[in-house]
């Protein structure tokens, strides 16, 4: 196993105060993101998948799957917290002061790394969703909707293991970052990044956990709860044209909420859905409470 760079490079750069990587790359035309998922995360809390979908005469490249934050960060409302120990302690949650945009502005300034060029941006970073209402920091907008789900308005994970499957290569690169506001010296971050390094390739060795291979006969679906009536929806699409012949606006995504009932596990989910949906990028993300999952228009599985 070739580790990239050397502990004298990672040094250099650890104590000049820059976030550093540890980076090692492999075959993988044994491997698709669906199976590395189950391999590395097991699709289980805090992982994601981002993914590149085969389709057509045109390949996806590049598809993501991260695990192991060092640290969370959530938004509600007017305010914004940070986790930094989320593995071990998913209650050791601190306020940050300011507003939100504050705290994300500072949270995205020490994640800043600078990356070797035949890595893609998306090898290392901060991962997850910003919500719709995170607009009410910027405009003034009346509160008339319910708030029915209880999420947070914006999740952000910073994966400590990101592994980046190249569809065109036929490899795989296994990215540990080393983060500077860890509490540890050049020598024990190398060693501690090298150390995810090794336990992921044995991870990738393994057999993945027991999956269903079939999803079965399809069977009646039960009854899916509808957020509003379907005249009430039509008169939404409406009001749209009007607003969009007055000049008000040009473009609106009309939506609704919907509720049904699913016993897999939510993994499940995503991968029934992927053999569907035309989209060519697509989601995974288990934020443990709930999940994210889809292209566009988002699904979340509670």
């Amino acid at each position: 196993m070739a580790v990239k760079p050397n502990f004298e490079e990672f040094a250099a750069g650890y104590e000049a105060n820059r976030n550093q990587i540890v980076y090692s790359r492999l075959a993988s035309d044994l491997d698709t993101p669906v199976s590395m998922m189950p391999k590395l995360a097991n699709a289980g809390e805090f992982s994601f998948m981002l993914e590149s979908v085969t389709g057509g005469e045109v390949r996806g490249r590049y598809s993501i799957v991260g695990m192991d934050p060092d640290l969370i960060w959530e938004c509600n409302g007017k305010t914004a917290r940070i986790n930094r120990n989320p593995l071990d302690g998913k209650d050791e949650w601190h306020e940050e002061l300011g507003t939100p945009f504050e705290s994300l502005r500072q949270l995205i300034e020490s994640t800043r790394i600078e990356l070797p060029s035949d890595l893609p941006s998306s090898s290392a970073g901060l991962f997850g969703y910003l919500g719709y209402d995170m607009v009410r920091l910027v405009e003034h907008l009346p509160a008339v909707n319910e708030d029915r789900i209880g999420t947070p308005d914006a999740v952000l994970i910073r994966p400590s293991l990101v592994t980046v499957l190249d569809g065109i290569k036929g490899e795989a690169t296994i990215v540990c970052p080393a983060w500077l506001d860890s509490v540890l010296n050049a020598r024990q971050a190398y060693d501690a990044a090298c150390a995810r390094l090794v336990r992921a390739m044995r991870r990738l060795d393994m057999l993945p956990p027991q999956q269903v291979r079939e999803f079965g006969e399809a069977v009646a679906p039960t009854r899916a709860e509808i957020g509003i009536s379907r005249s009430d929806y039509i008169a939404l699409v409406k009001k749209a044209k009007e607003y969009i012949r007055d000049g008000d606006i040009f473009q609106v995504v009309p939506s609704q909420r919907w509720r049904q009932e699913f016993r897999l596990p939510p993994f499940a989910f995503y991968r029934a859905l992927r053999r569907t949906n035309p989209s060519p990028f697509m989601f995974f993300f288990n934020f443990g409470s709930f999940q994210v999952i889809g292209a566009s228009p988002e699904i979340l599985v509670r």
